[in-house]
């Protein structure tokens, strides 16, 4: 495989173990950020019951669809490209959007854009799950986790690891509740969102 991660190789069990837990048979998924398609490969493989659908920036497809060509079984569909960016995302509602390493990498008003367009590709009843480190009132859990934000900020003074509550507040902002927060190895956490009436929410921890 192409761009192959190490990374993405060692948390893949546990992310899928999660979207297992709440997708349901027939559900529809899509993958903001699907990198090299190393993600979406093994998901899609891991559960035969949903439709997989990986989106990249347009100008980084090359290697996406070169890596799906050859490996993806027959429930993901053709990647497509999708730049956070634009103001208009496909219209087609779906029951889940999952993203997994890309809010922490790009800017904040970027990463803003992921969790708006993401609420409103959810369908009714749908989820929204994000993948990576998260700040808690406005500290760090770990050591590692501030040593991994400095390493992104000298990269790039736009992007970082960001507060869990900045997520929350777009999100309820958008019509989306927290349902689950769940540890994730190597200090990350899959945030779930559902899109429900606060009222009927329950968080799971």
């Amino acid at each position: 495989m192409e761009q192959f991660s190490q990374a993405a190789d060692n948390n893949k069990s546990f992310i899928a173990e999660a979207l297992h837990d709440w997708l349901p048979v027939g559900a529809s998924v899509l993958e903001i950020g699907s990198g090299s398609g190393q993600h979406a490969i093994h998901f899609a493989s891991t559960l035969a019951h949903v439709s997989w659908q990986p989106t990249e920036y347009p100008d980084r497809m090359e290697v996406l669809a070169s890596n799906l060509a050859r490996y993806a079984p027959s429930n993901v569909r053709p990647p497509f490209g999708l730049d956070l960016a634009q103001e208009e995302w496909p219209s087609r509602s779906v029951d889940c959007v999952f993203s997994a390493n890309v809010i922490h990498i790009v800017s904040e008003y970027l990463g803003e854009r992921l969790i708006v367009g993401g609420a409103r590709a959810t369908g009714a009843d749908g989820l929204f799950m994000l993948y990576g480190p998260f700040k808690y009132c406005g500290e760090f859990t770990t050591d590692s986790n501030r040593d991994f934000d400095q390493l992104l900020r000298d990269r790039d003074e736009k992007s970082g690891v960001r507060s869990f509550e900045w997520v929350e507040h777009i999100a309820k902002r958008e019509g989306l509740t927290l349902v689950e927060d769940r540890a994730m190895p190597a200090n990350n956490q899959c945030l779930i969102f559902r899109k429900i009436d606060v009222s009927q929410s329950l968080v799971r921890t």
